[in-house]
């Protein structure tokens, strides 16, 4: 069984249903999902933050918490609010690739990124996908000289007016 609250209350919560001060953090398409189980109890906490898991985990943090990558599965499925296309950040990044041509990473998210979160991101998925060899993050930042671009949702919804009036 799955708990679903506010991020803001997860904390006490937590507390309150399992007995514990710690949490797991995960990205999630909203910005980030936090969990809390204990294998004891039948539950699991849930909640969701606009925030990106760095700084949603610097909040748990703040309220107490010790948090950790990762994220308690549940059969149940975490609701999720739509997000339309106009209310997203696009991130871009350009960065050094084999050959001549330089490369292209693009990503959206539902609430402002860090550069960091970006480039983590695009680390993480490249690792997955086997386009990176065994480096740490520091060393693919600097072998890959990237330049982070982030969209707010107000630029995304400018540049697609500007196409309507095409």
């Amino acid at each position: 069984m799955t708990l679903q609250v506010s991020f803001e209350h997860f904390p006490e919560t937590v507390k309150r249903m399992l007995g514990l001060e710690e949490a797991y953090v995960s990205a999630h398409v909203t910005g980030s999902l936090a969990t809390a189980a204990n294998p004891a109890k039948p539950i699991v906490v849930a909640a969701l933050s606009p925030l990106a898991p760095d700084a949603a985990s610097s909040s748990l943090k703040e309220s107490g918490m010790k948090t950790f990558e990762g994220t308690w599965l549940t059969p149940e499925e975490v609701m999720a609010p739509n997000v339309s296309p106009t209310q997203v950040f696009v991130a871009a990044v350009a960065y050094k690739a084999t050959g001549d041509k330089p490369g292209v990473w693009v990503d959206v998210y539902p609430a402002l990124p860090t550069q960091t979160s970006v480039l983590k991101a695009m680390y993480d998925e490249f690792r997955n996908t086997g386009e990176v060899a065994d480096v740490t993050f520091e060393e693919f930042v600097q072998y890959a000289n990237p330049n982070v671009v982030v969209l707010s949702p107000d630029q995304v919804e400018s540049f697609l007016r500007d196409k309507e009036e095409c």
